[in-house]
């Protein structure tokens, strides 16, 4: 049973991320939001894209489009300095960190063994994140992008079904 937001169980502060325990089965997002997701990723072609997906229960409701401050067709690093205002921006409206999405350039939609590293704090699996969802978006072949959606659990990854409302 996904019990929402910890905020908005206990009715104290607003949280970031989802309860850690409680992730969505599903990930729910408009049909703009996807494109607007796509969209950014083929932009920044040939190098990985990033960004930030807002939201509650499971549904995202914000997309953030963010600079990759390590640009490289194999690896994202969020500017930090555009990650907190962003951050701060999702505490301030009430909303959650549901998802995390970055672009494959040349590989399919699946996490990638830095992928899974950098979920997770550095020699733990203390989650980065915990409860968001890590959306992928293959640019393999550009006519047919694919975007999968993840979670990453100690180290395992199982898919999220994503669906496109």
């Amino acid at each position: 049973m996904n019990r929402g937001p910890i905020a908005e169980r206990e009715g104290k502060g607003i949280f970031l991320t989802s309860d850690p325990l409680i992730r969505p089965s599903v990930l729910m997002i408009a049909r703009a939001d996807l494109d607007t997701m796509v969209q950014h990723c083929v932009e920044r072609l040939p190098n990985e894209a990033c960004g930030i997906l807002a939201g509650s229960g499971g549904r995202v409701e914000q997309v953030y489009r963010m600079t990759n401050a390590r640009p490289g067709p194999a690896s994202y690093e969020m500017e930090p300095a555009e990650q907190f205002r962003v951050l701060k921006d999702i505490r301030q409206s009430g909303r959650s960190l549901v998802g995390i999405y970055h672009s494959h350039p040349g590989s399919p939609a699946y996490p990638s063994g830095i992928d899974v590293e950098k979920a997770y704090w550095p020699g733990t699996l203390f989650p980065n994140y915990p409860g968001a969802v890590q959306v992928i978006v293959s640019l393999a072949d550009l006519q047919h992008p694919a975007v999968r959606a993840y979670s990453l659990d100690e180290g395992a990854v199982a898919e999220v079904a994503l669906k496109v409302e």
